[in-house]
């Protein structure tokens, strides 16, 4: 590594170090109760940081990431309204409960790839979905939601938001650096050569499918943490947990912040967190509200303008905010890494590929 890679490495740890101090005392400026987003938002960029494990540094593009999350919440739930589990078995439970899922649906879809790849996970998430809107074994309690009862009253009691706070970030910055651990061993050296070109990283000698699966089983297995603890967050565990808006969620802040950086990840997470909190409120706002009909029909329509920024993002920063930065800071050789074009022609290819098998069931 040259002075210059360290130069670079000191000043992202310099600036992360700083975020990291004025986190740790903004509970005493703002107080308890205005920390709910600010802790929501360190649960998304956990799960952004999972989900750009898979598809930033491997190359794996999946639409059924929302099956973990969905796991985690309802093992968890299960796990303390039906038999009263202690917290750290709880966890525990959950840990075993996303080790199993990732690494049987793993074994499965990362037989396919590509836009394959993408469909067999949609299918299993969807799959999951279904069974939980069901109720099926009355473990998930339908379109009621499962709620979670019997957390630690100093985690989730009246009061304790600076507690859940604190909580939610060590994860967060737990999970960052383990992550950062993985994606710079070996190991991740090998996922992104496979992101670059699986052949090659064939041809010298490894096997694709052993580390892709490996990554598939990291992601969703700290997913699957992540999502027992959102669970505890919220009190409640429905049924979108485990839908392709989720995941589609997790896509955008994962190519909004820029693919293959983990910094990235959990600030696209933050942005589109943010914005949405912001937008919802403004919608309601006595400024829309007795604005003329196409201020409402504009401003008032949080998606539309969610729509716009994605729009903006597409034309004119293709890697996001971090693939921004790097030009702004540095210069000299960029890694590529898969952005917002690949991921909407992925997507594209598996919307025609659902509409096509519709098609063929409805002539059936």
């Amino acid at each position: 590594m040259n002075a210059q890679s360290l130069s670079r490495l000191s000043h992202g740890w310099l600036i992360g170090a700083a975020a990291l101090v004025v986190l740790l005392v903004a509970p005493a400026l703002v107080g308890g109760s205005q920390l709910h987003l600010p802790t929501e938002i360190f649960l998304f960029a956990l799960f952004a940081l999972t989900y750009d494990l898979l598809f930033g540094y491997t190359g794996l593009i999946s639409f059924g990431h929302a099956l973990f999350v969905g796991v985690g919440a309802y093992t968890l739930g299960n796990a303390f309204s039906m038999h009263g589990t202690p917290l750290w078995l709880a966890f525990l439970i959950v840990l075993l409960a996303g080790l199993v899922v990732s690494a049987l649906t793993g074994l499965l879809a990362l037989r396919t790839r590509g836009v394959y790849f993408a469909m067999v996970t949609l299918a299993l998430a969807q799959m999951a979905f279904t069974l939980a809107e069901s109720n099926v074994g009355e473990l998930t309690n339908g379109d009621n939601g499962l709620g979670v009862t019997g957390a630690p009253e100093w985690l989730t009691g009246p009061g304790t938001g600076s507690h859940f706070y604190y909580v939610a970030l060590l994860v967060l910055v737990a999970g960052f650096l383990l992550l950062r651990l993985f994606v710079s061993s070996p190991a991740g050296q090998v996922w992104q050569a496979i992101r670059e070109n699986e052949q090659r990283a064939l041809m010298l000698g490894y096997r694709p499918f052993r580390f892709k699966l490996l990554a598939y089983v990291i992601s969703g297995t700290i997913a699957t943490l992540a999502g027992g603890l959102y669970a505890l967050f919220v009190g409640t565990v429905s049924t979108t947990l485990l839908s392709a808006d989720l995941t589609i969620q997790l896509l955008l802040m994962v190519i909004i912040g820029g693919a293959g950086s983990l910094w990235g990840a959990m600030v696209g997470a933050a942005l589109m967190r943010y914005l949405n909190a912001y937008l919802n409120t403004l919608s309601t706002s006595d400024f829309i509200v007795h604005a003329p009909n196409w201020v409402q029909q504009t401003l008032g329509q949080p998606l539309l303008i969610f729509g716009c920024v994605y729009l903006v993002l597409v034309l004119f920063f293709p890697q996001g905010i971090a693939g921004l930065a790097q030009r702004w800071r540095f210069t000299g050789s960029a890694t590529s890494h898969p952005g917002l074009s690949e991921a909407v022609a992925t997507g594209a290819e598996v919307i025609g590929a659902e509409a096509s098998a519709t098609d063929v069931a409805g002539m059936g």
